[in-house]
């Protein structure tokens, strides 16, 4: 299987640079783009999903996946249906990135209590497959509960990727069973970037994790990253060969240079 590579969207970028950047990516073959998001932040930033839809309207074939969007911070029925209409708007390009957030003065801010987090995600994500799959789903949690709520136009299987696994953890994700046992994927923290030995001990981890949950490993995706140093295209190769051979299937480039998008592609897949 050819490892799929992909881009960070610069935070930066005005919205005619978001445009020329996302058109030059897709030109050059990129498989995808991945759009990190914060609702509360002092450095630029964009929320995820309206990001999501600029880019899918001027574009045609690039997948379009967040990285992460924070769940807990919507309304389950709204994330649920803003999902649905980017997926059936864009052509099924949607990859939603999902994670339970690391800022609590974020979540603060957005009504979320800390410590709630984690049980609300996990219901989240259940009611997520409910709603787009239902045409009249029921729900009752302990922090979610509604009944009979339909979604129009319901979407093809949207993939449904969990983030987590950073330097801070040792490289091992808290919710090693969440991911192995709920998500299609798992999307490794920028944080671990080249760093190939570490990641590749979290990836057989999780490997491990998913086949004890009965499920196809074959079908789940790993995304990792690759931060180029700049001038470095034969260790841009070697890094990319290595997390194939770790387990990625994915690998998402990590830099505002934006100046390597025609370099790191001719090294990579070279």
């Amino acid at each position: 299987m050819t490892l799929r590579l992909g881009w960070t969207v610069p935070t930066t970028l005005t919205p005619t640079g978001l445009r020329e950047f996302a058109v030059t990516a897709e030109s050059l073959g990129y498989d995808h783009l991945s759009v990190p998001e914060h609702l509360v932040s002092s450095a630029p930033a964009y929320e995820s999903l309206t990001l999501v839809a600029f880019l899918a309207a001027v574009t045609t074939r690039i997948e379009l996946t967040t990285a992460m969007t924070i769940l807990p911070h919507r309304p389950v029925v709204l994330a649920a249906k803003q999902a649905a209409q980017l997926a059936h708007l864009s052509g099924d390009r949607l990859r939603l990135g999902i994670a339970i957030g690391s800022d609590p003065a974020e979540s603060a801010a957005l009504g979320v209590a800390p410590g709630a987090r984690t049980a609300l995600f996990e219901e989240q994500i259940h009611a997520l497959r409910l709603l787009w799959t239902r045409p009249a789903a029921d729900f009752a949690g302990e922090h979610i509960a509604f009944s009979g709520v339909t979604l129009t136009p319901r979407p093809r299987p949207i993939p449904l990727w969990l983030g987590g696994g950073t330097l801070r953890t040792g490289g091992r994700p808290r919710s090693l069973h969440r991911i192995a046992t709920l998500a299609d994927g798992f999307t490794m923290s920028g944080l671990l970037a080249n760093r190939v030995n570490r990641g590749g001990a979290l990836i057989a981890d999780l490997r491990t994790a998913v086949t004890e949950a009965g499920r196809d490993w074959s079908t789940f995706g790993i995304e990792a990253r690759l931060h180029p140093t700049p001038g470095q295209p034969a260790t841009w190769r070697t890094l990319a060969h290595a997390w194939h051979a770790a387990g990625a299937t994915h690998l998402t480039v990590t830099t505002d240079d934006i100046a390597l998008l025609a370099p790191v592609r001719a090294a990579v897949r070279g």
